[in-house]
């Protein structure tokens, strides 16, 4: 079992905004998480997570039954999603101030409380101050890869 932090494409390429692709390499990654042994690591409250909560009052089916899926497979399921509560993160690392953006910030706190967990975003920037930094991250292809379509 693997632990992975996750930025907020998951839930733009749900929501179409980076195409119809895109929508269902969403839908079918939620799915095949949904049945495997790995974990998503979440702050409650966070960019992601309030993300996800939005994305259920979407007007459009494929999205809401989408985002309803994560909730009810992933996101509710102890075994698939460590939730962690903003008093169980330490603080965000002075030495890593100058080189991760505010907005990314809670990423890296997330990664940090879970030992072994890789951080997957589609942001070049943030996958070069992590690789700097020592930090495991893969971007978005990468872990795209490890769930193959199988349709």
């Amino acid at each position: 079992m693997a632990a992975y932090v996750i930025n907020e494409w998951l839930w733009h390429d749900l929501a179409g905004d980076n195409g119809r692709e895109h929508q269902l390499q969403a839908i079918r990654l939620i799915t095949q998480f949904g049945a495997s042994e790995h974990q998503i690591v979440v702050i409650e409250g966070s960019r992601f997570d309030q993300k996800a909560w939005s994305l259920c009052k979407s007007a459009d089916q494929a999205v809401r039954q989408g985002v309803v899926a994560f909730v009810l497979n992933i996101r509710l399921n102890s075994d698939k999603c460590l939730i962690l509560k903003s008093s169980e993160i330490s603080p965000f690392p002075e030495d890593l101030v100058s080189t991760i953006k505010p907005d990314d910030r809670y990423l890296v706190q997330a990664q940090l409380a879970v030992d072994g967990s890789a951080i997957v975003t589609n942001d070049n920037p943030l996958q070069q101050a992590l690789n700097h930094a020592g930090l495991r991250c893969m971007s978005r292809g990468e872990f795209l890869a490890l769930f193959p379509n199988r349709d």
